[in-house]
């Protein structure tokens, strides 16, 4: 197993994600077990799991495998993400995750899109694609996200609220 620990750098935070490798590019390593963790003022914010991943160093970028990436606020587990597949990339770890990209939360929040990223600089969750979010007290379905990991503060666009009937009979 790889351990790499990277630090956060100063550079100003990018709408895009991760450039794709060019068509045909070979990965200059194939690492199993892929870790990278992202460390910002002395305190792990991510950690950054996958089954594989295919690293590029020109391209400063590792496509993963069935990646779990867990969100940390405070020294806690503040979220897991999981999805089919990933990209990484390995200066910034700005994240996109796409397949079915599951979000949950300690209290059982879920948040499901289709591909999702995660900026580091700005510690927030984006997606332009269809969103659905579960509480414990409402559903939210909408086009668009931008999110706390934690899932506490969160803007969906086109948004339907429906409360759940928590009442019992």
């Amino acid at each position: 197993m790889l351990l790499v620990g990277l630090y956060a750098c100063d550079q100003a935070p990018t709408a895009s994600a991760p450039a794709p490798p060019a068509q045909g590019a070979a990965p200059s390593q194939i690492l199993k077990n892929f870790e990278m963790q992202d460390i910002q003022d002395g305190v792990r914010s991510m950690l950054l799991q996958s089954i594989e991943g295919n690293v590029f160093e020109q391209q400063h970028m590792a496509e993963l495998r069935s990646p779990t990436v867990t969100f940390y606020k405070l020294g806690a587990v503040s979220s897991v993400m999981t999805s089919p597949s990933g990209r990484i990339d390995t200066e910034t770890h700005q994240i996109e995750a796409w397949g079915g990209v599951t979000v949950v939360t300690p209290d059982s929040t879920t948040l499901t899109t289709e591909r999702l990223q995660y900026d580091p600089k700005i510690k927030k969750i984006l997606s332009k694609e269809a969103v659905h979010l579960d509480k414990p007290d409402s559903v939210t379905d909408g086009i668009g996200l931008e999110a706390d990991p934690d899932l506490t503060v969160v803007k969906i666009g086109k948004q339907h609220v429906r409360l759940k009937n928590n009442s019992k009979s």
